[in-house]
C-alpha cells in the first residue's frame, strides 16, 4: 500500500490539489479507474463538476467515480450482509423500546417517553464504534453508564442476526475491499474507528492519495492530524489562517439577515449566484430567516429545507386525526384536523368541513357518544320542524328544504364520525406493527388519497405524502424487533420521523447556496457570507450530555469525542468557510430584541476584527471602539435606520417603504384606504368608516316596504346600531362552542320553562283555572313531569352543560316552575283573572302580524308573548316570563315604558292582545314576570300616551335604519374579566374604550340628532 498525502487549504487550492492527484493516478493510463472519496454529497458534486474540465492537461475526463465513504462501503459491503436488512433509525428505536420494556434499569420512570428513546438512539450510534475496553470504561465511569452500556449491548444482540447498521457495513466492507484502480481520499474529516479501518483497507492492493486541507490553526487541525495518523500518513505544512474581508453587524438576528440579503442582492449583480453561499451558525433562527428573506427578495437559492414534513397539511391531518383517540373524537379537534387539507369520507366523497362544523355545533356535539346521541336528536328535531312546517296553512318551501338539508347533513356527519370513531378504537386494540402500519396507510389513503392521486398538490405536500407512505411501509417489518406495538407508539414514531424529514429546496448549483457552516467543507466559491457569529450562538454555551458525560467520554481514551473536540470542530468549520471563497463576509447581531440582551462577536472573529481595524490588541468586548475599520465594517443601527440610509435594498417592500419616505406618500390602495379610514374615524363626522351607509342599496325601510320586524330586533338597534347591523343585516353573530357550555344558558332556561308551561296549558286546554281559581295539584304534578321530560330533550340536544352542574340546575328549574304556578295563583286571585292561552303569537305560526301606524307609514311587527289572562272586568293581562335578572328592566315605568327605545316588547304585546281578544279600547296591562332572580312583576298599561310614545320611538328607529345610520354605540361603563356588554363593540375582549370615545365624538353630528335624542338624550344637553 502506498499512501501519498497532499496538504492544502480549503476552497480552490484543495480542488487544484485534487486535480493533480487524479492526474498522477491516471498518468500511466488515462482510462484507468480513479475513485474520489469526498466527505459529503455537496463536496462530491463540486468535485465532479470541477474535474469535468479535465485533468493532466487533457480536456474531459473518463474513468472517475466520485462517491462518499458511506456509499462506497455500501457498494462493497452490503452484498455480503444479505439477507440482513438495514437497521434504520426507526428499527433501532424499536429495538430500544423493546429492551427498555424488558429491563429499563435506571430509565424505568422515563422509558416510555419518546425523548428518552431519541436520546438513547443517539448515544447508541456513538457507542457502536467503541472497543470492548472503551465500553467497559464507560460502564464504570458514571452511575448511569452501567445501565446504558448493558442496554446498548442488548440492542446489539437483538439486531445483529437480522439487521445491519453503518458500523457493520464499514466493518464488512473493510474485509472485502479488492484492488480496483486508485483511490483519492479527498478532504477527510474526523473518522470513526470503523471508517478509519475501511479507509486503511482501501490501500491494501491499491494506491491511495490523500488530499487533506488544513486551516492553519493548531486546535482546529488537531483532529485531522490524528485522522492522518490513523492512516499511517503525515500532514504537510499548514496554510496561513484566513480572515474575512468585511464584517456586518446589526441590532438583532432579523435585521442582520435583512442586511446580509441586501448585500447578497448587490453581489449577485456582478457574481454568478451559484458562486455565492450564505452559511449560518445555527439553524434556529437563521435557516428560516434566510429562506424567508431570500424568497421575499425574489432570489433563487438552494439548500436544506426549513419546514419538515410534519408541518405540511397532509401530515398534520393524519397526525391530528390519530390523536383524536385520546379524548374519544373531540369535536373541535376533529374539525381542526379536517380543516388542514381536502379530506374525503369513507365513501370517497369530499367532506364539507365548514358545513359539518356548523351542524355539529348546532347539535351540541362535544365528543364520544355525542356523535350518535346528539346528532340523532338534532335529526329528529329538524325533521319534526319540517313536518310541522308542511302541516302549516302556508308552508314555506325554502324553510322545509333547509330543514331537510340540515337533517341529511347531520346523518352524513354521524355516519362519518361513527366510522372514524370505530376505526380509531379498533386501532387502539392492535398490538402488531403490521396491523397498525397497514391500518394507518389505509386510513391515510381513505382520507387524503394515495400519493398518486395527490399529484395536484404542491410539491412539498407530495413529499410529505410520500414520506408518510415510506415510513409506514418501513414499520410493517418491526414485529421481529419489537414484539409489542400500540397506536400511541405508532403516533410517536410518525411524529419523530416526519419531524426529521426535511426536503431540499432547489438544486445545488442553481442560485445561492444556503446551509450550515459545516457544509463549507468542499465548497469552492467567489463570495461566502457567514451569519450568526455571536459568542452566545457560535460557539455558544456547551451543553452537557446526560447520557455520555465528559467523564464518560474521557474514560474512552479518545474514542469518544468530548466537548473540547466538538468545540474545535466548530472552529474548523468556521475557518474552512472563510477559506472556501475569495471574499468572505461575516456578520453577527449586537443584541437579541426578543430577550432584551446584548451580544458580543464570537471569539473566533477576533482575528478578523483585529486585521480589519489594525489593532492587534483589540478585545471582543471593545470591538466597537476601534475607529479604523473604514468601509470594511457595516453597522446597521436599526431596521428603520438602515432602511433609510442604505444604498442597497433587498425586497419590494423595502423599496416601497423608501419611496414612501422620500415622496411622503405611498401609491398603494391598501395604504390609501387605511389612511382614509384613520382620518375619517378621527373626525367628528359620521363617515362610512363609522357606520354611515346612507344611500346603500338593500337597507330595510320597515315603515313602507311591508317587511315584518320583531320588537327585539328594534331594541337591539337602540342598544347599539352597529351591533344590529352586524347581527341582523349581515347575519354575523358570536359563535358559541358546545365545549364552552358549562351550564345551561339563561335563554335556554327560559325556553325550557316556556315550553313546559305551554305544554301544560295545551294539555289542559279544557280544564284551565277560572277567574281567581288556583291550578290543581294534579296540574302542578303534571307540570313537574313535563319539565322533566323537556329537560331530557334539552340534555340530548347538548344544551344543558356539564352533567353534574346540570343535575343541580334541573332541580332548580323544576322548583322555578312550581313557584311560577304558585305565584300565578296569587296574582290571578288578586286581579280575579282566568288563563286564556299560554302563547300569544303574532306574525308567525299562522297568526296575522300587528300593524303600528307611525309618521310616514305602518310598521309590520311579529313576535310572541308567553301568557294571556283575562280579568272578570274584561281587562287583558299579557305576560312575558323572564328567567334572568330584572336589572335591565328596572327603569321601566308607566311614564317611561320604552327606556330610550330599548324596551319595546310590552306595548306590542298589548296591541296583540287587543287584536285577538279585545277591541281598540279594551284595557290591557302588559308585564314582565321574573321567576328566578328578583322575583316580581313589572307592568305597564297601554294608554294613549304610551301609544303615541311608541309610535314616535318606532318611527325614529326605522327611519334611522333606512337612512343607513349604524354607528357603534359602546357602553359607557367598561367591561370586566371575560364578560363583554356588547360583543360587537368589543369583539376581541380587550375593551371598547376606543369605540366609546369615537361614539362620544361622532354623536354630535347633525345627521344623528334624532337618533341621539332618543337613545342618549343627555348627550344633547352637554
Amino acid at each position: 500500500m502506498v499512501i501519498r498525502v497532499v496538504t492544502t487549504a480549503y476552497g480552490a487550492p484543495a480542488l487544484e490539489a485534487l486535480r493533480g492527484a487524479v492526474a498522477d493516478a491516471k498518468r500511466a493510463d488515462p482510462m484507468s479507474l480513479v475513485t474520489v472519496i469526498a466527505p459529503n454529497n455537496i463536496a462530491g458534486i463540486v468535485c465532479r463538476r470541477f474535474l469535468a474540465a479535465g485533468t493532466g492537461g487533457r480536456p474531459g475526463v473518463a474513468g472517475i467515480h466520485v462517491t462518499t465513504p458511506s456509499k462506497l462501503a455500501e457498494r462493497i459491503g452490503v452484498p455480503f450482509l444479505a439477507p440482513r436488512r438495514p437497521a434504520t433509525r426507526t428499527v433501532t428505536a424499536a429495538a430500544w423500546r423493546h429492551v427498555l420494556a424488558d429491563a429499563p434499569g435506571r430509565f424505568g420512570d422515563i422509558a416510555d417517553h419518546p425523548a428518552t428513546v431519541r436520546a438513547l438512539v443517539a448515544a447508541h450510534a456513538e457507542l457502536r464504534d467503541l472497543t470492548d475496553e472503551a465500553l467497559r470504561a464507560v460502564s464504570v465511569a458514571t452511575q448511569i453508564g452501567r445501565d446504558l452500556v448493558a442496554l446498548h449491548q442488548a440492542v446489539n444482540r437483538r439486531l445483529s442476526t437480522s439487521w445491519y447498521d453503518a458500523t457493520d457495513i464499514l466493518t464488512v466492507a473493510a474485509q472485502h475491499v479488492e484492488g480496483d484502480g486508485a483511490y483519492v481520499l479527498y478532504l477527510p474529516q474526523v473518522l470513526t474507528r470503523a471508517e478509519a479501518r475501511f479507509a486503511a483497507a482501501l490501500g491494501g492492493d491499491s494506491d491511495v492519495a490523500v488530499v487533506s486541507a488544513l486551516t492553519g490553526a493548531r486546535r482546529a487541525d488537531e483532529a485531522l492530524e490524528e485522522t492522518l495518523t490513523l492512516l499511517d500518513a503525515r500532514p504537510g505544512q499548514a496554510p496561513r489562517i484566513k480572515t474575512a474581508s468585511r464584517v456586518i453587524n446589526a441590532s438583532d438576528s432579523d435585521d442582520e439577515i435583512r442586511c446580509v440579503v441586501r448585500d447578497v442582492m448587490s453581489t449577485v449583480r456582478r457574481t454568478p449566484a451559484h458562486r455565492v453561499a450564505v452559511l449560518y451558525s445555527a439553524a434556529v433562527p437563521y435557516a428560516r430567516l434566510l429562506h424567508e428573506q431570500l424568497t421575499a427578495a425574489g432570489l433563487s437559492f438552494n439548500g436544506a429545507g426549513v419546514r419538515a414534513a410534519d408541518e405540511r397539511a397532509v401530515a398534520r391531518t393524519l397526525l391530528e386525526v390519530l390523536a383524536l383517540v385520546d379524548h374519544d373524537l373531540p369535536r373541535a379537534d376533529l374539525f381542526r384536523a379536517l380543516a388542514n387539507a381536502p379530506v374525503r369520507d369513507f365513501a370517497g366523497e369530499r367532506i364539507p368541513t365548514a358545513t359539518w362544523e356548523r351542524t355539529s355545533r348546532s347539535a351540541g356535539v362535544v365528543a364520544g357518544s355525542d356523535w350518535t346521541a346528539r346528532l340523532d336528536s338534532y335529526v329528529d328535531h329538524r325533521r319534526a320542524q319540517a313536518d310541522g312546517e308542511r302541516a302549516a296553512a302556508e308552508p314555506r318551501d325554502w324553510w322545509i328544504n333547509r330543514l331537510d338539508r340540515d337533517a341529511a347533513t347531520a346523518i352524513d356527519l354521524r355516519r362519518f364520525a361513527g366510522a372514524l370513531r370505530d376505526e380509531l378504537h379498533r386501532a387502539d386494540q392492535m398490538t402488531t406493527w403490521r396491523e397498525l402500519a397497514s391500518w394507518c396507510q389505509q386510513l391515510f389513503t381513505t382520507l387524503l388519497g394515495s400519493p398518486e392521486s395527490l399529484s395536484k398538490l404542491p410539491p412539498e405536500e407530495q413529499y410529505a405524502a410520500a414520506a408518510i407512505v415510506s415510513i409506514l411501509h418501513g414499520l410493517e417489518g418491526l414485529d421481529t424487533v419489537e414484539t409489542s406495538a400500540n397506536l400511541q407508539i405508532l403516533r410517536d414514531v410518525l411524529d419523530a420521523e416526519l419531524a426529521g424529514s426535511l426536503p431540499r429546496v432547489g438544486r445545488f448549483g442553481e442560485g445561492v447556496f444556503v446551509g450550515p457552516l459545516s457544509a463549507a467543507i468542499g465548497l469552492d466559491l467567489d463570495v461566502v457570507y457567514l451569519v450568526g457569529l455571536s459568542e452566545d450562538v457560535y460557539p455558544g454555551r456547551p451543553r452537557p450530555d446526560a447520557l455520555l458525560s465528559d467523564r464518560a467520554r474521557d474514560a474512552t481514551n479518545g474514542e469518544l469525542a468530548g466537548q473540547r473536540e466538538r468545540l474545535h470542530a466548530k472552529f474548523r468549520h468556521l475557518l474552512a468557510a472563510l477559506a472556501c471563497a475569495d471574499v468572505a463576509v461575516v456578520s453577527f447581531p449586537r443584541g437579541d430584541l426578543r430577550r432584551s440582551t446584548k451580544r458580543l462577536p464570537s471569539r473566533w472573529l477576533l482575528p478578523t476584527l483585529r486585521a480589519l481595524s489594525g489593532e492587534q490588541g483589540l478585545a471582543a468586548s471593545t470591538w466597537d471602539q476601534a475607529v479604523s475599520y473604514g468601509d470594511r465594517l457595516l453597522t446597521s443601527g436599526s431596521f428603520a435606520g438602515e432602511l433609510v440610509a442604505t444604498t442597497a435594498l433587498g425586497t419590494d417592500q423595502e423599496w416601497r417603504t423608501r419611496q414612501a419616505r422620500a415622496s411622503g406618500r405611498l401609491d398603494d390602495a391598501a395604504v390609501r384606504a387605511a389612511v382614509a379610514l384613520t382620518q375619517a374615524r378621527a373626525s367628528k363626522d359620521l363617515t362610512r368608516y363609522d357606520g354611515n351607509l346612507a344611500g346603500a342599496e338593500g337597507l330595510p325601510d320597515y315603515a313602507s316596504d311591508g317587511r315584518p320586524v320583531s320588537p327585539t330586533a328594534l331594541e337591539d338597534y337602540a342598544e347599539c346600531p352597529h351591533g344590529y347591523f352586524v347581527e341582523r343585516l349581515l347575519g354575523v353573530s358570536p359563535l358559541e362552542q358546545p365545549e364552552d357550555i358549562v351550564v345551561i344558558a339563561p335563554n335556554e332556561i327560559g325556553n325550557l320553562i316556556h315550553r313546559s308551561v305551554d305544554d301544560l296549558v295545551s294539555e289542559f286546554a279544557d280544564q284551565l283555572p277560572g277567574a281567581g281559581e288556583p291550578w290543581t295539584s294534579a296540574q302542578q304534578r303534571r307540570l313537574v313531569e313535563i319539565v322533566s321530560e323537556n329537560a331530557e330533550v334539552f340534555q340530548r340536544r347538548g344544551l344543558t352543560g356539564h352533567p353534574r352542574l346540570w343535575e343541580r340546575e334541573r332541580v332548580r328549574i323544576i322548583n322555578d316552575a312550581i313557584w311560577l304556578l304558585n305565584d300565578d295563583d296569587r296574582w290571578r286571585a288578586a286581579v280575579n283573572a282566568r288563563v286564556i292561552t299560554s302563547e300569544l303569537a303574532f306574525g308567525m305560526k299562522g297568526y296575522p302580524p300587528i300593524e303600528v301606524a307611525v309618521p310616514g307609514g305602518r310598521i309590520i311587527m311579529r313576535g310572541s308573548a308567553d301568557r294571556l289572562d283575562q280579568g272578570a272586568d274584561g281587562t287583558l293581562y299579557v305576560t312575558d316570563i323572564k328567567t334572568g335578572s330584572a336589572r335591565k328592566f328596572k327603569d321601566i315605568t308607566q311614564e317611561d315604558p320604552l327606556v330610550k327605545g330599548t324596551k319595546l316588547q310590552l306595548p306590542i304585546y298589548a296591541y296583540a292582545a287587543r287584536d285577538r281578544f279585545g277591541g281598540p279600547t279594551t284595557p290591557v296591562q302588559a308585564a314582565y314576570s321574573f321567576v328566578r332572580r328578583d322575583r316580581r312583576r313589572i307592568a305597564i298599561q297601554l294608554t294613549p300616551q304610551v301609544e303615541r310614545a311608541y309610535a314616535r320611538t318606532l318611527s325614529v328607529i326605522v327611519r334611522s335604519i333606512s337612512a343607513g345610520l349604524f354607528p357603534p354605540k359602546a357602553p359607557d361603563k367598561p367591561d370586566f374579566a371575560s364578560w363583554a356588554q356588547c360583543g360587537y363593540c368589543n369583539p376581541d375582549g380587550i375593551g371598547h374604550a376606543d369605540n366609546r370615545e369615537r361614539w362620544e365624538r361622532k354623536r354630535h353630528d347633525p345627521i344623528l340628532r334624532d337618533l341621539v335624542e332618543l337613545i342618549e338624550p343627555e348627550a344633547l344637553a352637554e
